[in-house]
């Protein structure tokens, strides 16, 4: 009895182990983009790469925009760059420079082009920690008030972009008007009650 079980415990232990291979192969590792969303985009303040003054993630807020993660080593951020260039041109496009040097980051984006309005330097990624990046690339929609709305892991192409994104930023942007026209009569009515 002991030599049959000799016998069969290495295939019962590759069965085991070919069964939690095969459930792990089956989750979907962006699917923990989900559970970050509605989260509120982290205070923090850092150097801004561009002109090295100082840049306040509060600073971003005020209506919806765009924050990608990246950096000049990564070959993916590159091929991403050209349709980066032509968002920037639709909505606040912001950038992380993610564990990079600051030189070659610069040199990169004088090569390329700049789509940034400003871009965070992160050389340590504490702040890329405190999103949850994985790792470059990755781009983030926040709403007006610095709340999550969508993310995507890996290279944004303009099919991404268009099914994730775009009906997003237009739901937020439509959100902001509707919020900005209610509050505006009311900023009106207390004027008109203060002046005699």
């Amino acid at each position: 009895m002991r030599s049959r079980l000799r016998l069969f415990l290495p295939l019962l232990v590759t069965l085991g182990l070919g069964s939690l291979l095969w459930l792990g192969l089956g989750n979907n590792p962006y699917s923990q983009d989900e559970a970050t969303l509605g989260r509120t985009l982290p205070a923090w303040q850092s150097d801004n790469l561009l002109d090295g003054s100082q840049i306040q993630t509060a600073s971003l807020k005020g209506e919806p925009f765009v924050l990608n993660v990246w950096a000049s080593w990564c070959a993916n951020c590159r091929a991403e760059h050209p349709l980066l260039g032509e968002l920037a041109s639709t909505v606040p496009l912001y950038g992380l420079n993610y564990r990079d040097e600051g030189d070659a980051a610069r040199a990169w984006l004088i090569q390329a082009g700049n789509p940034y309005r400003a871009v965070l330097a992160d050389p340590d990624g504490k702040l890329a920690l405190e999103l949850g990046v994985y790792g470059t690339p990755e781009t983030y929609l926040f709403a007006g008030d610095g709340t999550l709305l969508t993310r995507h892991t890996g290279l944004l192409t303009q099919k991404i972009w268009q099914r994730q994104f775009a009906p997003l930023l237009d739901k937020a942007r439509a959100d902001g008007q509707i919020k900005a026209a209610t509050t505006a009569p009311a900023i009106a009515t207390s004027a008109r009650e203060t002046q005699p």
